[in-house]
């Protein structure tokens, strides 16, 4: 055997070896680890959505989420304090796409303050969108509404105080400083419906609205209403 031939078997001898012991890293590579680019992220992996999705009621069935609402209205309190930590967790682990969605939302409040009726236009066509795109939860969300209107027709008094509980919750949450108003700084973050009526409830022009100036203004409404259906019936 020449010279020539025996250094070419011992490249390739030497090039073989070189293949089998690069084998497993060469596989390792062909599948990069989570957080690597190209890597394929696990459902559960922390921070991809799904984990915020799914506390906040996205992605459940309908009887994950008619439980979820009746654990939540036997403790509401309980009920927000949990979600307001899954918001928290979820905009620490995802810093950038949770300052976006508040800009988003404030921008949101910003434009309904600016022209409610636009703004009430649009959430209707949002549910017809939605009823005609999830018909079944439609049909379950409105057979509620239906139940409750109901119970409310049956005992008004009932309904009313349940009403004036539930308002009161939100007041005292809203109400950070405790000094029994609210002000425009605290209606944009707890209490936005307020917010858009603010300079309505907001009587004598202080910059803050009180239990007692929305009980003014709702008891004048009704009157109005009142009054206004007596005259029709006439």
């Amino acid at each position: 055997m020449t010279t020539l031939r025996r250094t070419i078997i011992k490249i390739k001898y030497l090039l073989a070896i070189c293949a089998l012991a690069t084998a497993p890293l060469a596989s390792s590579l062909a599948q990069p680890a989570e957080g690597m680019p190209g890597a394929t992220v696990r459902p559960e992996a922390k921070g991809d959505g799904r984990d915020f999705d799914k506390g906040f009621g996205k992605g459940m069935s309908p009887e994950e989420r008619q439980k979820r609402m009746e654990v939540c209205k036997a403790d509401p309190e309980k009920c927000r304090t949990e979600k307001k930590a899954r918001m928290d967790q979820w905009c620490k682990d995802n810093p950038q796409r949770c300052k976006e969605m508040k800009e988003k939302m404030e921008k949101r409040r910003s434009e309904c303050q600016a022209n409610p009726e636009k703004c009430r236009a649009e959430k209707k066509a949002r549910m017809e969108e939605m009823c005609k795109a999830n018909p079944e939860r439609c049909k379950a969300m409105k057979e509620r509404m239906e139940k409750r209107q109901a119970e409310c027709k049956a005992n008004p008094e009932k309904c009313r105080m349940d009403k004036k509980a539930q308002f009161e919750q939100y007041f005292k949450r809203a109400d950070v400083d405790g000094n029994g108003a609210i002000s425009r700084e605290e209606a944009q973050k707890f209490m936005p419906s307020l917010l858009q009526h603010f300079d309505r409830f907001d009587v004598n022009r202080d910059g803050q609205v009180t239990r007692e100036e929305i009980e003014s203004v709702r008891k004048a409404r009704f009157e109005r209403r009142k009054s206004r259906a007596e005259r029709t019936s006439i």
